[in-house]
């Protein structure tokens, strides 16, 4: 009886540690669910898991009618598409693979630096750079905006060095998407300091939680679409209101 019971916990962990993995790093609810699912049925177990932004809870129950329950709390999310591709990819191969090689496979994902910081440094700066292309800006406006970048990417690093809160964190960058431009608007070295701050705001823009959300609410998933919603609002908020205090201090003073 206490081999069955540690089987059980121990696929129902290996469920959570899934779902959790694909929460945070920016997957839908529906594909969660979906997912967590198939992990119990392979091992012949039926199973019901309920996903939010901020937890996961998975039910298990066994042939003779027992229930086991585990909750996973969620407390960072990004976005990552390639981690959320392979542990995809990775529990439709799930009959080719025993539990053990399964979950090394899933550790692997889990501790996969997909890019370096040098490369989210040019990724940021490319980004906002070309995107100045656009709005049809000249040359200056395109360095501007790659420098703007390149410190909102800085910002990101050192704000996750000292564990800053997510929401003052999209209020600096809003502050330094602005500051730059700003900045060199007022030494005379560009024209138009609009496309520079709107260039270097499109790459903080949360598309990727506004489709989740979006298909969150087509799946009948109300409670998690409302969450991501807000979640994009609050995200704007502090971005535009970042971006308002630079332009008043520059401005004003």
């Amino acid at each position: 009886m206490k081999k069955e019971i540690k089987e059980e916990y121990q696929i129902l962990s290996l469920a959570c540690k899934t779902a959790r993995l694909l929460l945070e790093n920016g997957s839908e609810v529906h594909r969660i669910e979906q997912i967590s699912k198939k992990i119990c049925e392979h091992y012949g177990y039926s199973c019901q898991c309920f996903a939010s932004l901020t937890c996961v809870v998975i039910t298990l129950e066994n042939k003779e009618g027992e229930i086991f329950s585990l909750v996973e709390r969620i407390e960072n999310r990004n976005t990552n598409l390639n981690k959320i591709t392979r542990i995809s990819k990775l529990v439709e191969e799930i009959s080719s693979h025993s539990y053990f090689s399964f979950k090394e496979e899933l550790q692997d994902i889990q501790e996969e630096v997909t890019y370096s910081p040098l490369q989210v440094l040019l990724a940021h700066m490319i980004g906002a750079a070309f995107f100045v292309f656009l709005f049809q800006g000249n040359h200056r406006e395109i360095f501007v905006s790659g420098l703007t970048g390149f410190c909102i990417a800085f910002t990101a690093f050192i704000s996750q060095k000292i564990k800053l809160e997510s929401l003052f964190v999209n209020l600096l960058q809003g502050m330094v998407c602005s500051s730059i431009p700003c900045l060199f608007y007022s030494l005379g070295w560009i024209q138009n300091v609009d496309i520079s701050i709107i260039s270097s705001l499109m790459i903080m823009v949360p598309g990727v939680a506004f489709i989740n959300a979006i298909r969150d609410l087509f799946s009948g998933d109300l409670v998690t679409a409302q969450s991501r919603l807000l979640e994009v609002a609050l995200i704007g908020m502090t971005l535009a209101t970042g971006s308002g205090i630079a332009l008043k201090f520059f401005y004003i003073s």
